[in-house]
């Protein structure tokens, strides 16, 4: 089929798919923060860390859970045809299943290895909530570039479990309310979405081979993810390990304020990674760019973020006691930096251009240079010596990236023929019902 010239995408197009993509999804960021500082304030430090321990433990073996469908998924879904989608869920679905029982049990023994013994329970049943988000639908619902089944099916939920558990907690001070409330929301809310997408008949069919075919397919992208959550999701794990335990609760912090950087950062990257496919190999070049250009801008503006408010919000928001010093905001700072110039470079322009084995080799090289970086600093300096850690895995992967983009992008002509729509951007039907 000889394909169709590509629209070019006006600026106001752009914006209004970022809005969509990342605007709503950023309700979902702010909404824990009305939870966080009651954590901080009426549970004490001790039960601030083992939430995060929980966080960081369960959200890496999210990654195991996820089989890397959050890297290739997007695009994945985007260049199928409508009839085929239903199908490539229904298969994630069961070969993620399949990954899930062992990956929770093991973040659940991780979680209360190193959490403070009085709440082991809490931070075991937060590893349970974060591994299920692996399960998630959303790579599925970017690719049909609808956001506002993300927020109906994924954030609401999530707002209105933690919204709750702030008041269970307020009200009997026992933490354990907010993951079990989170596991409750995810379960129920996925089992809908799967159900009104492809049925929950559809779901249990025998697909034989169906798990040993998408581990193959996917295998650079699960190692590319499980590799960065090394130094990434694990980073609280590794500083509450090598750290003091006043240190630790310090970092989680800057964690917290550094995931909304991060998370900012993939809500930007979900909104453009199919779009930037989407226009056809013509239009591939500009769009890329346009992105780098995005992504670079929020990075920029995360550093600045942390450089000049992140010592006085963090007090603010989590109390003196776990504030962070200017050393670990500026830490956390250049870590910003180098994940939105990670997603530009790596996730969407590597991925598009058909270059996993060097994504995955790029991320490898920050996993490499970030976990010892991670632990050696911050037992020597504390939280400072975590965020600097941090920031040095990011960047190595990131300098990785930029050195196979300029080698794929010279030869990139024919590369993504494949990969790239050869007519009008994919449907947008929704789910059925």
């Amino acid at each position: 089929m000889t394909a169709q010239p590509p629209t070019p995408a006006t600026t106001p197009g752009v914006a209004r798919r970022i809005l969509a993509f990342a605007g709503l999804p950023f309700l979902s960021l702010i909404t824990p923060f009305l939870f966080l500082p009651i954590l901080a304030r009426v549970a004490g430090a001790d039960a601030w860390l083992s939430i995060a321990l929980g966080q960081s433990s369960g959200g890496f073996f999210a990654l195991v859970v996820a089989l890397g469908y959050n890297t290739v998924g997007p695009v994945a879904v985007a260049v199928a045809s409508a009839r085929d989608r239903p199908e490539l869920y229904a298969r994630s679905v069961q070969a993620r299943a399949v990954a899930w029982l062992p990956s929770s049990v093991v973040a659940v023994a991780v979680a209360a290895l190193v959490s403070p013994p009085a709440y082991r329970l809490s931070a075991a049943l937060m590893a349970v909530a974060m591994t299920l988000t692996g399960l998630a639908a959303s790579w599925y619902l970017i690719g049909l570039g609808r956001p506002g089944l993300i927020v109906i099916y994924e954030i609401l939920p999530r707002i209105a479990a933690t919204l709750l558990a702030a008041i269970l907690v307020v009200t009997t001070k026992q933490v354990a309310w907010y993951p079990a409330l989170l596991i409750v929301a995810t379960l129920a809310s996925g089992t809908v979405f799967a159900s009104r997408t492809v049925g929950l008949r559809e779901l249990v069919r025998g697909r034989p081979g169906a798990v040993r075919t998408v581990l193959r397919a996917n295998r650079s992208a699960v190692t590319t993810e499980v590799a960065g959550g090394a130094y990434n999701a694990l980073a609280v794990t590794f500083v509450g390990a090598a750290a003091t335990p006043a240190q630790a609760a310090s970092y989680v912090s800057g964690d917290k304020l550094y995931r909304i950087g991060q998370y900012s950062v993939s809500a930007l990257g979900n909104s453009l990674q199919g779009w930037v496919v989407e226009g056809g190999q013509a239009d591939f070049a500009r769009r890329t760019r346009l992105s780098l250009l995005i992504h670079s801008t929020l990075g920029l503006a995360g550093f600045a973020g942390f450089a000049l408010l992140g010592p006085p919000l963090s007090a603010f928001l989590f109390g003196q006691a776990v504030a962070i010093s200017e050393l670990t905001a500026l830490g956390f700072g250049v870590a910003t930096i180098g994940i939105a110039l990670g997603t530009a470079i790596g996730r969407i322009t590597l991925v598009a251009l058909g270059a996993r084995r060097q994504f995955m080799t790029s991320v490898l090289i920050g996993a490499t240079v970030g976990v010892p970086t991670i632990l050696l600093l911050s037992h020597t300096f504390g939280a400072a010596g975590g965020a600097w850690g941090l920031a040095t895995g990011e960047i190595a992967s990131v300098t990785a990236q930029a050195i196979f983009a300029v080698s794929q992008w010279r030869a990139r002509d024919g590369r993504i023929s494949a990969l790239v729509a050869p007519s009008a951007p994919p449907s947008q039907t929704p789910p059925s019902s």
